[in-house]
């Protein structure tokens, strides 16, 4: 047991975090979580550690290496700070290191597995994502690192080109007993370079080099004081190996700063006491290393649970689970299953654990901490995920992010992704993610993790019965430069759900795509109503079909639709081109004040409703009101703004505009067609477009019901006053203008009554 165990974060938060959390795994160390943002830039390990054993001296008011020289106490240093950008389990807001395995953090892993091997009068520093299952004697690794002032741990190897691409290299000549002679190290991750350097030294072992190391309290101390300007500045980078290595070989090249200090330090040891510089502990055969730094790693090692191998008994030894078969419901073979309840299927070589499921069909998966409805997965981690849907995942990462504002942010990433160029996977966004990963980092910034519970148990409080109803939207409004658009509904507006439970309609529609669309494979909200108020004309603009849209990241192109509510005597709607044109003479005519000419322009009567298909040039006029309807993407490329400054999108529109018959024609729709008509009741198809159709109901005073079909219905009160019902009479929501409401797909008919008019927008298939 180490009697100092001092923890290596990135921030104050993280650190304060530590200090009130209930490690399981101290038995009796004194605990030191100490910060590294006071550092300029990176520091490395090297100075990392240095200023850990200044920042755990000041935490203690106590001189840890005075400790460690003078009371001979041990001192264990986990380094958890950096990105960790290669798990995608750390963009949920989680320092690698608090990132879980069964029963454990990370963290508390790499604790528990040194405390048994806790060296007096020796500091051992190690990283915070990796397990190491010693198969060794505690007796001789501190027998070892008791004669050296530095001792490495490394892992035997044969020199391959595998190896030489992935690790550090040792070169080394062991004698029994005694520990290894360094001869060199190679660092390149060249196999050539490395062979050419094992030739050199005539031969001798080889060892993976693990960047562990246990040090003499003389060599900190030394260390202190030769590093005692970058330490007082806060700034400067080295890794301890880079130390070494100026110990051990003078390759040229090699910042002179580092060389002159190195030999300083050397010197002054080899007068100080008579111990060797340096050496390696060779582990034996039966040594596990085990590394959680990328998704690959951390899913290949997790599944080692279930090996019937050494190493597969060990590590479930090791974090206290068993593997088991249960048949009781859903039935359960060769598998880690342990604060689970999964009602039915079939789960096989899996670990699960503290999740729930109604329906399971797994095959080597690892879910953690979820909560399920039906799931089919293989070859899969899924981590923290609130879903009452149905999923499929295979080969690859599913993740839930939960933040305060933007609610459950969904991440998926195919496992080994994190090995291709950077670019691909960390700054762009992946296939069916809403965000990028460093755009999720940035957006966690300062977000606590209790608000991200609090968040994710929101979710989880979420049942199916609470949307088998109407759910009325609550609207916001967006003030512009020529008036205002109000939004009635859209995947960003809310639902009150219950009281102080508000989700996003695409929040909804996520967790119960069926219920809220009718098509459990369908997980956007597809629509978005808006009342426009136009005081001055709306910049001239197209927007883009499906497949432009998809081509720069859109899920939904943009068809839509207008239905004029108000207008003033001579207001227009500009509408498709009035002659032939082609790009060339667009891009002339924006640089004339009198592009609008180019244009057919209608006279806006109220009752009116315009279809405006993707690639179709339009502007509304000024002095009107409308109702607009459209496909939920808000992707707008302005063509013409009279000089107001605002950014033109010349570019993606001349890819988008059509010049073909439907962009040069008329889209005005006058004749409303009758779908129904009855004693206080008139239901017209205003227009039926690609991708949705628009409705309008006028009510004097009888009750009627209305069929959804097994669509989503959005309506959208525009006159009077409507009181709307479902479920005999229990489910009532009062309609006056502009308020809108979602009727599920999952609820087959509703009423409405009262004196007024509604507009129903329905999403369809093409």
């Amino acid at each position: 047991m180490f009697d100092y165990v001092v923890v290596v974060v990135s921030d104050d938060l993280e650190a304060r975090k530590l200090e009130h959390s209930s490690l399981r795994v101290l038995l009796n160390s004194i605990f030191v979580p100490v910060s590294e943002s006071g550092w300029n830039g990176a520091a490395g390990n090297g100075l990392g550690t240095l200023f850990a054993i200044e920042n755990a001296s000041n935490a203690l008011r106590k001189d840890l290496i005075e400790e460690v020289k003078q009371r001979g106490k041990s001192v264990l240093i986990v380094h958890t700070a950096g990105e960790g950008t290669r798990n995608i389990l750390t963009r949920t807001g989680k320092n690698k290191a608090f990132i879980e395995v069964p029963k454990f953090t990370i963290l508390e892993g790499v604790i528990k597995q040194f405390q048994e091997f806790a060296i007096p009068s020796r500091i051992m520093v190690t990283w915070g994502d990796q397990f190491l299952l010693f198969g060794d004697s505690a007796e001789e690794i501190r027998k070892c690192a008791q004669n050296t002032h530095v001792m490495l741990f490394g892992l035997k190897t044969k020199l391959t080109k595998e190896v030489a691409s992935k690790y550090g290299i040792q070169i080394v000549r062991c004698a029994e007993g005694e520990g290894c002679e360094l001869l060199d190290f190679d660092d390149t991750r060249n196999y050539e370079v490395a062979k050419m350097k094992l030739q050199k030294q005539g031969g001798g072992g080889v060892m993976v080099n693990m960047g562990m190391f246990a040090m003499s309290g003389a060599l900190a101390e030394r260390m202190l004081d030769a590093f005692s300007d970058m330490l007082d500045t806060r700034k400067g980078k080295f890794n301890s190996d880079e130390l070494w290595q100026l110990w051990i070989s003078h390759e040229p090249g090699t910042d002179y700063w580092l060389r002159e200090r190195a030999d300083r330090i050397k010197n002054e040891l080899s007068r100080a006491e008579p111990l060797a510089l340096i050496k390696s502990f060779p582990l034996s055969d039966r040594a596990a290393w085990l590394d959680f730094g990328t998704n690959e790693s951390y899913y290949e090692n997790v599944m080692k649970i279930l090996d019937e191998d050494d190493v597969g008994k060990r590590l479930r030894e090791f974090l206290g689970v068993d593997v088991s078969s249960i048949k009781n419901g859903c039935e359960v073979f060769d598998s880690v299953y342990e604060n689970a309840e999964f009602e039915k299927g079939l789960v096989k070589n899996s670990v699960i654990l503290n999740s729930t499921a109604k329906h399971a069909q797994l095959e080597q998966a690892y879910v953690l901490n979820s909560r399920l409805n039906r799931i089919r997965g293989k070859n899969c981690v899924v981590y923290n995920v609130v879903d009452h849907a149905s999923i499929e995942v295979e080969d690859c990462f599913l993740v839930d992010v939960f933040h305060p504002d933007k609610g459950r942010i969904r991440l998926k990433m195919r496992i080994g992704a994190e090995k291709g160029a950077k670019e691909k996977w960390w700054d762009s966004c992946l296939p069916g993610n809403d965000f990028s990963l460093s755009e999720i980092t940035e957006m966690l910034k300062g977000v606590s993790e209790e608000e991200m519970v609090d968040t994710k148990k929101r979710f989880e409080g979420l049942v199916e019965t609470l949307v088998e109803r109407p759910l009325k939207i609550k609207p916001f409004v967006e003030n512009k430069p020529w008036g205002y658009e109000l939004w009635c509904a859209s995947p960003r507006n809310y639902c009150e759900i219950e009281k102080k439970q508000e989700f996003t309609l695409d929040e909804l529609t996520s967790l119960f795509p069926e219920k809220i669309l009718g098509n459990p494979l369908e997980n956007k909200f597809p629509l978005i109503v808006k009342i426009i108020k136009a005081d001055e004309n709306l910049s001239v603009q197209v927007h883009p079909d499906d497949a432009y849209a998809s081509s720069i990241g859109d899920v939904f192109g943009k068809e839509e639709a207008w239905h004029v509510l108000e207008s003033s005597k001579g207001a227009k709607i500009y509408l498709g081109f009035n002659d032939f044109m082609n790009a060339e003479s667009v891009k002339e005519a924006v640089k004339s004040e009198e592009f609008l000419s180019c244009l057919n322009a209608f006279d806006a009567h109220v009752g009116d409703t315009y279809h405006i298909p993707a690639g179709v040039i339009h502007a509304l006029g000024a002095e009107t009101k409308i109702y607009e309807v459209s496909t939920a993407s808000e992707r707008t490329f302005r063509i013409y703004d009279y000089g107001r400054g605002r950014e033109l999108h010349l570019k993606d529109a001349m890819k988008v505009l059509r010049f073909d018959e439907e962009g040069c024609g008329s889209n005005l729709k006058k004749e409303h067609l009758l779908l129904r008509k009855e004693s206080g009741f008139e239901e017209y198809m205003l227009l039926r477009g690609e991708q949705f159709e628009l409705r309008l109901f006028k009510l004097h005073g009888e009750e009627v019901k209305v069929f959804t079909e097994g669509k989503p219905q959005v309506l959208t009160c525009v006159r009077g006053h409507v009181m709307l019902k479902s479920q005999s009479n229990v489910n009532i929501v009062d309609l006056t203008p502009t308020d809108t409401v979602l009727v599920p797909a999952c609820i087959e008919t509703f009423e409405m009554v009262g004196e007024g008019g509604v507009l129903c927008a329905n999403f369809i298939k093409a």
